[in-house]
């Protein structure tokens, strides 16, 4: 039985895709801060895709290094992180035969 679409998705989902086993595979946006020797930390803003069904799981950082040509640049390109979690889900959606999880009623 696949999930029904009109199924409200959990807060924080951005988008959704249905696995051929009946489970989804949810994209969130997700912030971290990791602390660092100065003390300040690092803010790691990321896409994050996760399978209801099997729980596999991807991290897609939105900083990308751009190449110049004396030295590298940090750059926060949170289309491309989209992108590649829109591919890696639709792929794994695709394949995917584990069936959705469903909470027992007590």
């Amino acid at each position: 039985m696949l999930t029904n679409p009109e199924t409200v998705w959990p807060e924080g989902v951005v988008a959704r895709y249905l696995t051929v086993g009946g489970a989804t595979v949810d994209i969130t946006h997700g912030n971290r801060t990791y602390p660092t020797s100065d003390g300040i930390g690092e803010n790691r803003n990321h896409t994050t895709v996760t399978c209801t069904g099997c729980s596999a799981a991807e991290e897609f950082s939105h900083w990308r290094v751009v190449k110049r040509m004396t030295f590298d640049d940090k750059v926060r390109d949170t289309e491309a992180a989209d992108r590649d979690a829109r591919e890696w889900a639709q792929e794994h959606a695709e394949k995917c035969r584990a069936m959705p999880r469903r909470e027992v009623n007590q």
